[in-house]
């Protein structure tokens, strides 16, 4: 009985070995796969990647490809208008010792509609080219668990972001309209342009804006928040505070400030700036 169960035990040790050598970037047998679905009259891409590491990347094709290396199943599908692109892990896929699971998707540069992109514990990375040529998009939907984030170089009209415990690093992105929602999580933004809608719950949320063009509104709880302007920045600002801590470095005409509220103008006052803060810090400067 004792030469069977330890028959057994090698037999499973050499198997989760043999798997993951065989994952390992540098063996010669690795997986690889990839999968390429017409663009033609698709006006939405929903990549579902779990926890993966994944970049999306704009490239000067008239397809969209989607190459994944090391475990995993991947999934294109079309249905409609919609590309859904979906990874998944086999149970014995959790014993990884040597390899990292990478997925590539290649956009047409040409592409400009919708993006819904949906992360557990894994690592997003959507960039343009560069600040002065930014990837366009009608809607850029982000839903995040406990995973990384990282946008840059964005022209889009619609941009919704969600997150709950993972971190966001949000940089050079203009939009018509933003929201920003995060529970416990990390949000780090820069250079943003355009309508703003943040809410923080009991994380922690920077927000510098490359200029001040539209309205901002924010909603702290129990987190802390810092919004820091251009020193040109024209705004009537309308605070309300709880049991939390309100300050703006701004001087203000037609200030008041006390315990309660923090409200006046700064230069012409032309757009408005709406923040609540509940037991948490914010900070305007």
């Amino acid at each position: 009985m004792k030469k069977l169960l330890f028959f057994l035990a090698v037999l499973i040790v050499l198997y989760f070995v043999g798997s993951n050598v065989k994952q390992a970037s540098w063996f010669p047998f690795g997986n690889k796969g990839e999968q390429t679905e017409s663009i033609k009259n698709i006006d939405k891409i929903d990549l579902d990647i779990g926890s993966y590491d994944v970049k999306v990347i704009p490239d000067d094709r008239e397809d969209i490809k989607a190459e994944i290396t090391g475990k995993g199943k991947l999934n294109m599908n079309r249905s409609g208008n919609t590309i859904r692109i979906e990874v998944k892990r086999k149970w014995l896929d959790g014993i990884n010792f040597w390899s990292k699971s990478r997925l590539n998707v290649y956009i047409p540069e040409s592409y400009d509609q919708d993006i819904d992109l949906s992360i557990g514990s894994g690592r997003i990375v959507m960039s343009g080219k560069a600040e002065n040529s930014p990837m366009k998009l009608k809607n850029l939907n982000v839903k995040m668990g406990s995973g990384i984030v990282k946008l840059e170089n964005l022209d889009v009209q619609r941009f919704y972001h969600k997150g709950s415990s993972g971190k966001s690093n949000i940089n050079a992105i203009t939009a018509k309209t933003g929201t920003i929602k995060m529970e416990s999580g990390i949000v780090d933004v820069n250079q943003y342009k355009g309508k703003l809608d943040a809410k923080l719950s009991s994380g922690k949320m920077d927000i510098q804006m490359a200029e001040l063009n539209d309205s901002i509104m924010m909603k702290v709880n129990s987190g802390m928040a810092n919004l820091d302007l251009p020193k040109d920045a024209s705004f009537t600002l309308n605070g309300e505070v709880g049991s939390g801590i309100f300050s703006c470095d701004f001087p203000l005409n037609n200030k008041q400030n006390n315990d309660k509220v923090v409200k006046g103008t700064h230069g012409s006052g032309e757009y408005k700036i709406d923040a609540k803060v509940s037991s948490g810090k914010l900070k305007i400067y």
